[in-house]
Parts: structure tokens; sequence; C-alpha cells
């Protein structure tokens, strides 16, 4: 499979920013880094971002050197919208257009930003820490019971108790159920 340009890759960062802040997101680097893990495995695509499970959840240290580069591009930027808390990233007006520019050819992302988006719209970090972790359990062990799962987050993320890792994938199993209705064409 082809790697998506770094240019389309810049566009769907774009798309997917815009959309969360339209949401109310916070939309820091946590936000950015679970939404594309999952947008990437949804759709099936090459963004080239490994990803491995790390302190909040599945990280990916090539998504986090691309968002440098995009910085350091002019194509987003911090903003520090409260003090003491971290930074909120926004895409800025160069960031805007390059997403123009790609208007033909994102297309097939658009409606998975727009599902990502609006599940972890108002999401801490701590419950797409959960999310997301029990995302990636799941797709490992897709037929595995709740419990079983729980217990496999549990023993990633000793801070996350069992009841709150069932939940969280009950939530997964919800969302997989959605995602597979909503995108069969798509993916």
């Amino acid at each position: 499979m082809e790697r998506v340009s770094y240019s389309l890759r810049c566009a769907i960062i774009v798309d997917l920013i815009q959309k969360l802040r339209k949401r109310g997101s916070w939309c820091g680097e946590t936000h950015l880094q679970k939404g594309l893990y999952i947008l990437q495995d949804l759709l099936k695509s090459n963004f080239g971002y490994k990803f491995i499970i790390y302190k909040h959840g599945p990280f990916s240290f090539e998504l986090k050197s691309e968002l440098s580069g995009m910085r350091a591009s002019g194509i987003i930027e911090l903003v520090f919208p409260r003090e003491g808390y971290g930074p909120s990233i926004i895409a800025t007006n160069f960031g805007e257009r390059i997403f123009d520019a790609h208007k033909d050819d994102i297309g097939r992302y658009l409606p998975v930003n727009d599902f990502v988006a609006n599940w972890f719209e108002k999401n801490d970090v701590k419950q797409l820490e959960k999310v997301a972790t029990a995302y990636f359990v799941t797709k490992k062990h897709p037929r595995e019971p709740v419990a079983v799962r729980a217990q496999r987050i549990h023993n990633l993320k000793p801070h996350v108790d069992i009841p709150s890792a069932e939940e969280a994938v009950r939530i997964v199993d919800k969302k997989r159920e959605e995602m597979k209705r909503e995108f069969a064409a798509v993916a």
C-alpha cells in the first residue's frame, strides 16, 4: 500500500483539528494522536505512523515528529487558552490553504474525521487514554470477552481500574459497530 503523501496528511490533520475545535474540543496533541491512530486503522491507510502503548495510550513518535514539522512549517500552531493547562493546537491560514489545495483528494477522510471528532469532542486526556487503549487492545484481541480485554488494559495501565476499563471496552465495541455500519463502503 502506497504511503499517503505528506501534504495530504497535513490536510487530513488540519481537517481533524478544525472539526475537533468546532465541537468544543481542547484539541491537544493527545486528541490528534488518538484520533489519527483510529483514523489510520479504520481506513487501512498508510500514513506511516507506528503506534505503541506509551504514557497515555497509543502513541506514535513519527506523528509527534510530523506535528513538530508542521509547527515549524507554519501549518499549525500552539495556543495556550488557559493558564496552567497544556497547549491547544490550531490550524494556521497556511494550514487552511493546504487543506483547500487537497479538497479533491481528501473526500474519503472527511466523514471519518467527523466520526472521530464527534467521538472525542470534549473528552479529556484520561478518557482518551482509556478508550484509545481499549481500541488498541480490541484491535489485537477482538474476540475476547469484555472482562478479559479490560484486564489487559489494566495490565498495560495499572492506574485504570477494571470497571473503568470495562466501560472503555464497551464504548469501543459500540463505536466499532457504528464505524462498520457507517464506513463499510469507505474502508
